[in-house]
């Protein structure tokens, strides 16, 4: 027995149709983001610049002057070894992006809590000369990521110090 040929068309069709729509029905949506994965993904980037220094010198501010030698063990950097770090890195970055030459490492070698605040000072000010000299400028955005992560470096040593980071006060 012969089928109409429009019957067999519906049919070819229906074996390669069907199953494209029955798997784009069982496929989910992309889940949506939570508040804190919004918040955390974007807080410090809507803030800026400003967000990320005030709170980093914050806690290099607040943080006792006696317990800047602090490290948890033999193999972290100590508290004023990550401002003095930060500080160098930011001074990296923005003179990549003002032509100026890089300071000589030996100039970010730890002295003092109020030497080290100032060339964390002046760091954040190199890079804010950067960034209006070259808005969205990478080298920027790459130093706000720096010092965002180094900041978790700081709280953790002001918990184990029995201390409130200033974030979180």
């Amino acid at each position: 027995m012969k089928l109409p040929l429009a019957v067999t068309l519906n049919c070819v069709l229906a074996f390669v149709a069907v199953p494209g729509v029955f798997a784009q029905a069982h496929q989910q949506a992309p889940r949506a983001k939570t508040g804190g994965e919004i918040a955390a993904g974007t807080f410090a980037w809507g803030h800026g610049l400003t967000y990320v220094r005030d709170h980093f010198v914050k806690a290099a501010q607040e943080f006792p002057e006696e317990k800047y030698g602090y490290r948890p063990n033999d193999e972290a950097r100590s508290f004023a070894e990550i401002v003095m770090h930060v500080a160098r890195y930011n001074d990296l970055n923005a003179a990549a992006d003002l032509g100026k030459p890089e300071q000589d490492v030996s100039e970010f070698a730890f002295h003092s809590k109020a030497q080290a605040l100032a060339k964390l000072k002046a760091s954040f000010q190199e890079l804010e000369e950067a960034l209006k000299r070259k808005p969205g400028s990478g080298n920027v955005g790459d130093s706000m990521i720096h010092a965002s992560e180094h900041y978790g470096n700081l709280a953790t040593y002001y918990r184990l110090n029995g201390l409130v980071p200033p974030a979180s006060r």
